[in-house]
């Protein structure tokens, strides 16, 4: 069970200050922070003195305008030193001209029967001086109390800086980042993480690069998915509820590796035609993909013939680092669907001749009277399979209007074409 103990210490602050305003009472202590100068005073300070109460105590001076002070011991605790420098005595007439102070341990906070001092006591301080506590146990805390002597009418009040050292009382938090690698290639995604000890309650990590906030991350870790060459990349965070330190990280200065691919520009070709692609690179080490309908993958300019729209990705290799781009080919068709034709036997549009069909040779095709009956069916529409303008019994139809429904089982066309094309004679 953690004992806690009290340092007894009297400060004094400029003359326009008043102590009571917050550290007048044991329970309104002030923090002390490790080698951190605290600016104080006990001006027009009060005592709280009655049976058991906080300021009932007579050591080596008694309770009677008495200001707070806390601070707590680290993991390891130690000796703790208290230095007091810069005092500055109000000397008003019938005011004392010296300080008194000391520490001493409360078993229970703030109730006097439970004191004992654990440092040396100091009754006539005039000018700087110390108060030291040695060997105090781990992770314990202790009060401050300061008080004023009596003069001829008033006890003392000044201003005074206190500044705590020693192996109890020092911290020593330490906080880093590190990655996997500080080489890296364009584009790549490059995780950072930090690493903290003896950090206690820390807070959010702070994440900057060239000096710049980035972010900030619960966990470690910060992913960064594209960074330049010579980015600097950092951390700060915050240890300790009370006494808040604030810790830098270390650098790191990464250097990105790049070097230029280029696929080409996206390209609009007809379906059925093939192009030559423009990729341009100064390594030699390239792939294309994908590489079906391709005459050559490892080539800048291969030759390639889609029959539908496609994106390649030209994949460059310098040994250390693979780079990528892309360019598209869309593929577009010349369907036309004539809606006349005239099978006459004059050699000249005997047929009904669907410009583009070829492209998909898995087509069906259905054509109806205006009643409804079918008199042509095909399935797939090349050169011999043409509709010449006769029945199913190869009978020549009458001149008119005829539906037809054409189904292309095609990604491209979700939807049926439907409409009339007339026989002329």
């Amino acid at each position: 069970m953690n004992r806690i103990i009290c340092i007894l210490f009297l400060f004094i602050s400029a003359s326009n200050l008043h102590a009571q305003v917050g550290y007048d009472q044991c329970s309104n202590a002030f923090e002390l922070c490790p080698n951190k100068i605290a600016s104080l005073n006990n001006i027009g300070a009060t005592a709280t003195v009655c049976p058991n109460c906080e300021d009932d105590f007579n050591f080596c001076f008694s309770g009677e305008n008495t200001i707070w002070m806390t601070f707590t011991t680290n993991d390891d605790g130690g000796d703790v030193t208290a230095n007091f420098t810069g005092l500055n005595f109000e000397n008003l007439p019938g005011q004392g001209s010296e300080l008194q102070a000391t520490i001493i341990e409360a078993t229970v906070p703030c109730v006097s029967s439970s004191y004992s001092t654990v440092a040396n006591c100091v009754t006539n301080a005039t000018t700087n001086f110390s108060l030291t506590a040695n060997t105090l146990p781990p992770n314990t805390t202790y009060y401050i109390v300061v008080n004023g002597s009596m003069g001829s009418t008033e006890n003392a009040e000044a201003t005074v800086d206190i500044t705590l050292s020693g192996n109890g009382i020092i911290r020593n938090p330490q906080f880093s980042i590190g990655t996997n690698t500080n080489t890296v290639c364009t584009g790549n995604t490059v995780i950072f993480n930090a690493y903290t000890t003896s950090c206690p309650d820390q807070s959010v990590f702070d994440w900057y690069i060239n000096g710049v906030y980035e972010r900030s991350t619960l966990d470690s870790s910060l992913v960064v998915p594209d960074l330049s060459n010579g980015d600097v990349v950092s951390a700060k965070v915050h240890c300790y509820t009370q006494c808040t330190d604030t810790l830098t990280s270390n650098s790191i200065s990464m250097s990105v590796l790049d070097f230029p691919v280029d696929a080409g520009i996206d390209t609009t070709i007809q379906q059925g035609e093939n192009i030559q692609l423009e990729g341009s690179t100064t390594e030699s080490d390239i792939m294309w993909s994908p590489s079906y309908a391709m005459n050559n993958a490892t080539i800048l300019n291969p030759i390639v013939d889609p029959d539908e729209t496609t994106t390649y990705f030209l994949t460059v290799d310098n040994g250390t680092c693979s780079i990528t781009d892309e360019m598209t080919i869309f593929v577009e068709n010349n369907l036309t669907v004539p809606n006349t034709f005239s099978p006459n036997g004059d050699g000249i549009n005997d047929d009904w001749e669907i410009l583009g069909i070829n492209q998909f040779p898995d087509c069906t095709i259905q054509v109806y009277t205006r009643w409804g009956q079918l008199v042509f069916q095909s399935t797939g529409y090349s050169l011999s399979k043409r509709w010449d303008g006769t029945s199913k019994n190869g009978k020549p139809l009458v001149a008119g209007a005829y539906y037809y429904v054409i189904n292309l089982r095609s990604d491209e066309f979700d939807k049926p074409l439907k409409g009339t094309v007339s026989i002329v004679k």
